[in-house]
Parts: C-alpha cells; structure tokens; sequence
C-alpha cells in the first residue's frame, strides 16, 4: 500500500509504483496504525473526536517517509504534540510554534543503548527512567561519533559495560514548527544557542506543504523545569523578530544600486570611475544552465562574449537576497586575479537584477566529482588545490573573506584553470579581524563560525582542509550524516571526514593542519602555497608524464 505524500487519506489502497515506495508506504503506514491503537489505548479526548483518524493520517502523510521510520512509536503523544505545532505554525503570529519537555538519553554501549544490552541489572536500574525518552531516540549516526577513527574523542579499549557512564542524562528536547525557508536552521540555532544550550541532536523534516518540523536534543539548562526554559526561548525568539530590517541597497535614478548603511555589512568605497552596470538589452540569454529556489544561472554573450548569468527570481525577492546580490557586485567589481571568477558587471534595475561574470565551461568542482563522476588523480589534485589557494591568499590578503568555501563554488574554465567563485555572502574582514555571524554551508563550516562564536580568515582555511579531502576522496563530506548532524560532530565530538590510508602523507598532513580545531593552529593560504608547491616537486620527480591524469581531459 503505498501513495506519494500528497496523497489524501482516501488514497491509502493505491498499488506502489516501486518496490522502494512500497517499503516505505509500509514502514509509515505501520507507524501510523500503531500510533493511532497506543493513542487510543490512551482513551484521549482528541481521539475520540470525529474525523480524527484521518486527521492523523494526513499529518503522517504531510511529513517524509523518514518521520515515519525514525519517531518512537512507544511516545505515541508526541506525535500529537507535532500535530498540534504544525497547526499552530499555520498562523503566522505563532511562528515559530515550539515546545519544550524534560527527556531521559540512556548511556550507550558500542553504540546501543544500555537499556537493550544484556548487562548486569544494578547497571539498568541505576539507568532506570525519571522522565520519557527523546521522541526520535538516539540516532545512529551521531553515536558513531564515539568511536570516530580520526580524533582522539574515543574510548582507549575500555569495551565493558563498566567503562561506560552509568548515570542516565536528564536534557530538554525542544521541537519548533514554522514556515520552511532558507538559513532557518541557522536562525533556530542561533536562538538556542545564545541560551547556552548544546545541541546535543536533532531531527529536521520538511513538510509538502511548505513547513518545518524541527527537534532538537540540547544540554546546558542547568534546571529541570521547563518553564524557565520556555520563558527564554520566547525572549529568544522575539529579540530574532526584533531585529530590524535595514535597507541593503535602492536604485537611483540611472538605476545604479546607492549602498546605505547596513549591520555586519562593510562595502568596499567606490572610486568614482567605475562603470559596473550593464544594460539588459546588450545581454542574449542562451541556455539554461542551473536553476535554485530564488534564482536562475544562463549561459549567455555580452558584446560577443560568452558570459554566465546569474538572475535573482523577483517574485522571490527578500532583504536577504537584496543584502547578498547587494555586497556580491561590491566585492566582486574589485577584485581581479587569475584564480578568481571574472566579474563583468551586473544589471540593477528591478526586476531584472542580474550579475554577469565570465563564463566557466566545465562547471563545478562538486559536479565533476559528485555527478559526472569525475577523479582526481595526485598531480592534478594539487594544481587544483593550488589555483584555490592563489586565489584565496589574493582575496585573503584584500581582506575579504569568502565565508561559503565549497567545491559547487570553485569553478573550472576550458584549460582547467579552477577559479574561486560566488562571493554573495563574502564579506571585508572588520577592522576587529573578527567576525560572528553565522554563514556558509554546514558540511564545509568551520566550528567557531558554527558556535557563532569570533572568527576571522581562518575559517577559510577550515573550509579549504574540506574541500582538499573532496578532492581526495571523490566522496561527500560526512555523506551518512545530516548537514546539522554533522555540524554538531565537527563541534561536540571533533568530528572530520576519514582520510584514505593510500594518501600522501605530506597531504594528510596538510589536511589535519587545516582542520584544527583552534584556527590559530590553521596555516594561511601563502603557507598553504608552499607545502603544495613542494608536493607538486615531488609527484614531477617520480615521473612526470607517466602521472598525467587521462580522466580529466584538459587537465
């Protein structure tokens, strides 16, 4: 019995179109059948209103097959509890809807918990439950961390039972539901973590329909009562809306953006010779080359040029768009250097705002390795990896800090040449040096910007020792894990991705240099230069041509 999440509860005897949707249209309507028998066991009042089992039903259809896998059917009242947040969520003035209760997180043996292991009985009761369980359990994946192979955050051989804490661990499980959107994780985050709370995990759906579900498992409140905690949250939450909403750029009346002033954003001064704008009749959009949610990528020519143009949406227009689009074209229009993305100009007139760069033939790093399926060989992994670090120790050295190192954003041109590229949320570094927003793409962030604690350049740095893994392996970083799962493992556990043993040395040992927890420890780009400058000697010397890379053409 299987239907797509859309489907109505009248839907539930359709015939599977795959054996894949047929396994998880059982796995959700079993949930779902023993959810509902455990709630009416309950004899609750809500169960017992007309209409309310296919009430449920759709909640369990509106959220992805996993929701069904992952929660504990056990807490079948939970299930109530997300039901009631969604709806809640519906209203704009409740947003974000949340809920906070006490949880019980057992101690783990190799991974399972101590409750499932066969172990003394002293050790179960001393683990017994003052209070429920988290909703979802503990995930898999993050209790891998424990016995991670590339930190010293590991047990040192004790594998009994009595190595492990035998003290169960009250925390808080807080569950928010709002409008799904972009950077809502970050922002979710950051209002927990300015309480001081430790995420300790967490569990994101989206729904069908265009919203969020989101719990997270935290430590940190030192009281059991959750009313304090409830109290802060909402503090929280309203200092988030209070923000204000400062104006990022406007249009004068040759429809050139005129910045203003806006918070954590330094734009670099014009010169008053620039001559950046483009008009949009001198543009010919040819194919389409990517497309996102708020924006659209062309190849193109601009005076017989061939150029890529990247298009904001306008009926997805926001002042987060605005702020980006906005300090793009400012850093962008002064910068130039071999190793970076030629900036051509860009159009400002609403609606048709657009920045227009030199056209990049062979795409992304992320998509030759992730989707063509591409492979880097030793000698042309290192002059990939020293055009980035040219091009990053020349944006380093103007003080600009990329903030979004990642391989979809180092693009490859016709020779091979890899160029650094999309600078919407780079920034000039403060004359502080130092800087605390948020920003990036989990799976490459640098735990202090994580942590939303000071960071500088070296968070680059972080991102690049990434990156040079990427190249390495071919492989995803932390591909088993969630982008926040493995946010909370690069800060709480140390987490890094697991080096080949068949790797160079000299490379592993750059990699681990990048990737120190304590950015002072990180090298700089120009130091960067010359360990690889130095492997690359190395690979020339034991033989040339026999190590030209066949795989990658042009390369």
């Amino acid at each position: 019995m299987a239907m797509d999440d859309n489907e109505s509860c009248g839907s539930r005897a359709m015939e599977p179109s795959s054996p894949k949707q047929s396994r998880l249209q059982r796995q959700k309507l079993q949930a779902f059948n023993e959810v509902l028998t455990r709630l009416q066991d309950l004899n609750l009042d809500e169960v017992n209103l007309p209409g309310f089992e296919d009430q449920l039903w759709l909640h369990f259809n509106r959220l992805p097959a996993r929701y069904a896998s992952d929660v504990n059917v056990e807490r079948a009242e939970d299930v109530l509890t997300h039901k009631r947040l969604l709806q809640l969520a519906e209203d704009p003035a409740n947003r974000p809807a949340f809920d906070v209760r006490l949880v019980q997180v057992h101690p783990t043996y190799n991974g399972i918990s101590i409750n499932s292991v066969d172990v003394d009985s002293t050790v179960k009761d001393e683990c017994a439950s003052i209070h429920p369980p988290p909703t979802f359990g503990s995930s898999p994946s993050l209790q891998a961390f424990e016995n991670h192979d590339n930190n010293a955050h590991v047990n040192d051989g004790e594998n009994d039972v009595n190595s492990t804490s035998r003290t169960t661990r009250p925390m808080h499980e807080i569950t928010f539901s709002t409008i799904d959107k972009p950077k809502l994780l970050a922002q979710l985050t950051c209002i927990v973590s300015e309480i001081g709370l430790n995420i300790e995990e967490a569990h994101v759906f989206s729904t069908a329909d265009g919203f969020s579900l989101d719990v997270f498992v935290v430590d940190g409140w030192p009281y059991q009562e959750t009313g304090l905690l409830k109290g802060e949250l909402q503090k929280g939450i309203m200092r988030s809306k209070e923000q204000p909403q400062h104006s990022v750029a406007s249009l004068n009346e040759q429809g050139q953006t005129v910045s203003e002033s806006v918070s954590n954003c330094v734009k670099i001064p014009t010169d008053g010779t620039d001559d950046w704008e483009i008009d949009i009749r001198l543009l010919k959009f040819e194919n389409r080359v990517a497309s996102g949610s708020f924006g659209v990528l062309y190849k193109g020519t601009y005076c017989s040029q061939e150029v890529a143009i990247k298009v904001l949406k306008p009926e997805q227009l926001n002042m987060d768009m605005l702020k980006e689009f906005s300090q793009e074209v400012f850093i962008m229009r002064k910068i130039r250097h071999k190793n970076v993305v030629q900036f051509i100009g860009a159009c400002t007139r609403s609606p048709n705002l657009c920045i227009v760069t030199e056209f990049m033939s062979r795409g992304s790093i992320y998509n030759f390795l992730h989707k063509q399926k591409g492979a880097f060989k030793l000698p042309t992994l290192l002059k990939a990896a020293a055009d980035v670090s040219k091009g990053m120790n020349y944006l380093h050295q103007n003080k600009i800090i990329h903030r979004d190192l990642k391989t979809a954003n180092l693009l490859m041109d016709e020779h091979g040449v890899v160029k650094v590229g999309d600078f919407g949320v780079a920034r000039v570094q403060a004359q502080t040096g130092v800087m605390t927003a948020e920003t990036g793409t989990y799976r490459w962030m640098a735990p202090e910007v994580i942590e939303h604690r000071p960071y500088d350049h070296k968070a680059d740095v972080f991102s690049f020792g990434i990156v040079l893994w990427e190249l390495l392996t071919g492989e995803i970083p932390y591909a088993c894990l969630t982008p926040l799962q493995a946010a909370i493992g690069v800060v709480q556990q140390g987490l890094r991705p697991t080096i080949p043993e068949h790797a160079h040395p000299k490379l592993v040992e750059l990699l681990q240099k990048c990737w120190q927890q304590d950015p002072t420890q990180r090298p700089d780009f120009s130091e960067i230069l010359d360990i690889l400058q130095h492997l690359t000697k190395e690979a020339g010397d034991d033989g040339k041509d026999k190590h030209k890379d066949k795989s990658i053409g042009v390369f």
